[in-house]
C-alpha cells in the first residue's frame, strides 16, 4: 500500500520499524515548528508498541494475555472470576462487539481449532472429527463474560484467547488517540504491514490515497481509495496454505464449525477504529462474498469489499464513495 506526498506547506517526519512480527510504518505531516514534537511521538511510538505487545502477545510466553490463558487453560476455571488489566479488558470489549456482529464468525477462542487442523497439516492427514468435536467444546465467546470492572468469568473451562487478528488495530487506535492529545493538527499515516491502516486528517486536500494490493501470487491492485480518519484492514485467506492429500486448505478456520473455509477469500474493510476494521477484515474471510455479508456489515455501520476466487464480489453500499473520493470524517 502507497500514499501520495503531502502539500508544501508541511513537512514529512517518517520513520518504520520491525514490530509485532511485520513492518510498521508512521508518516507524519506537520508544519515545521512541530518537527521536533513530531519526532517525540515517533520516539514515544516505539516504546509504547513494546509496552502494548507485552500485554496483547499469545506468543510471549511473558505477556498479560499469556499468563491469562494459563488461568482459563483449566477445567476448574468455570465460573471462577478473573481479574483484568484494563488494556486487555478493553480490547476483549472490541473483539466481542465484533464476535456478537459477525455471527460468531470472528472468534478470539477459536484457537484450539486451530491448533487441530495445524497438527493435521504437519501430518498430511485430515483431522480426526473426535478431535475437532472436543476443540470446538473449547471455543465460543459466549464462554467469556466480561463483568466490567476488570472482572471476567468464565462458562466454559479449558479456553485459550488468541488477539492476533485484532491486536494491531488496537495499537493503532492507542498511537491515534495520544497523536491527537500531542500533535492534533497532524495528517498521519501509520501502518502494520501495510494490512492494518490508520489515516489520520488531509495531507492534500483529497485525503490519503491508498493503494489496496492483492496477497495473492498475481498482487494485482483490489482497489485505490482516499481515506481520511478512518482505518483500513485487508485480510486474506492466502497467507498459509497447506496441502493434506493433495487438496488445499486454508490457514483460517471457521469457528462456527470447526471446518477450514474452501474459497479463497480477500475482505477490505473501512471502519473508525482501527480495532473493529480489523476484526471484521478477519470475519469476512469465513462468511465470504454473499448477502449475508452484505446485510451484517452494513448494519454495523462498516464499508466492505470482500472477493473472492470464484469471481464472487459484494461490496457495501457506501463503497463507491470510498473509490471515487473522501471518506466521510465524522
Amino acid at each position: 500500500m502507497s500514499s501520495l506526498r503531502g502539500s508544501a506547506e508541511r513537512i514529512s517526519i517518517s520513520d518504520g520499524w520491525l514490530a509485532m512480527g511485520t513492518f510498521f510504518e508512521a508518516d507524519l505531516r506537520v508544519l515545521p515548528a512541530e518537527a521536533d514534537r513530531a519526532r517525540a511521538w515517533l520516539d514515544w511510538a516505539r516504546l509504547e508498541i513494546v509496552r502494548l505487545e507485552k500485554i496483547y502477545s499469545r506468543h510471549d510466553p511473558h505477556s498479560v494475555l499469556s499468563e491469562l490463558n494459563r488461568a482459563l487453560d483449566r477445567e476448574d476455571a468455570v465460573l471462577k472470576k478473573t481479574r483484568l488489566d484494563p488494556e486487555l479488558e478493553s480490547i476483549l470489549f472490541s473483539a466481542i462487539e465484533v464476535w456478537e456482529g459477525s455471527g460468531g464468525a470472528f472468534d478470539i477462542t477459536v484457537g484450539p481449532l486451530v491448533e487441530v487442523w495445524s497438527d493435521a497439516t504437519t501430518r498430511g492427514e485430515w483431522p480426526l472429527v473426535e478431535n475437532l468435536r472436543q476443540a470446538k467444546r473449547r471455543v465460543g465467546s459466549e464462554g467469556l463474560l466480561l463483568l466490567g470492572g476488570g472482572e471476567l468469568g468464565l462458562t466454559t473451562g479449558g479456553m485459550r484467547i488468541d488477539l492476533d487478528g485484532i491486536a494491531k488495530g488496537a495499537v493503532l487506535d492507542r498511537l491515534r488517540e495520544r497523536l491527537e492529545a500531542d500533535l492534533p493538527n497532524t495528517a498521519a499515516l501509520l501502518s502494520f504491514g501495510q494490512s492494518s491502516i490508520l489515516a489520520l486528517g488531509d495531507p492534500d486536500g483529497e485525503g490519503w490515497r491508498l493503494v489496496v494490493r492483492s496477497r495473492n501470487q498475481s498482487g494485482g491492485t483490489l482497489a485505490i481509495v482516499r481515506l481520511r480518519d478512518r482505518a483500513l484492514s485487508v485480510s486474506s485467506s492466502v497467507g498459509s496454505i497447506h496441502e493434506i492429500a493433495g487438496e488445499r486448505v486454508s490457514h483460517v478456520i471457521d469457528p462456527r464449525t470447526g471446518s477450514a473455509i474452501e474459497q479463497t477469500v480477500e475482505a477490505i474493510v473501512i471502519a473508525d477504529r482501527a480495532t473493529i476494521a480489523d476484526g471484521w477484515s478477519t470475519a469476512l474471510l469465513v462468511i465470504g462474498a454473499n448477502r449475508t455479508a452484505l446485510r451484517l456489515v452494513e448494519k454495523a455501520g462498516l464499508t466492505a469489499n470482500v472477493l473472492e476466487s470464484s469471481g464472487r464480489n459484494v461490496v457495501s453500499d457506501d463503497w463507491d464513495r470510498v473509490i471515487s473520493g473522501i471518506a466521510p470524517a465524522d
